[in-house]
């Protein structure tokens, strides 16, 4: 794997989207390249956190909220059984 490769992974693996595999191959890579890696690591989880806490969470919608709550309150009827 060269540096961009493992750049590219490094991207991946600060949102959690690397599967078995390629997170097992980004560790092994992560160790080859030592602090540059390491440092290219760094400014990826601080790009991820700052986009993260730049993001407003939106309201849900008030017919999604009286739908979850219709669908909660047929599971806990006592005379439901669950389905």
């Amino acid at each position: 794997m060269n540096f961009e490769e493992f750049q590219q992974m490094a991207r991946l693996y600060v949102v959690g989207a690397l599967d078995d595999e390629e997170l097992e191959t980004f560790l092994t890579a992560r160790k080859t390249f030592g602090p540059s890696g390491e440092q290219f690591l760094v400014e990826c989880q601080q790009l991820n956190e700052a986009f993260a806490l730049s993001l407003t969470p939106e309201r849900p919608k008030p017919e999604t909220k009286i739908a979850l709550l219709d669908r909660l309150r047929q599971k806990l009827r006592p005379d439901n059984s669950g389905s």
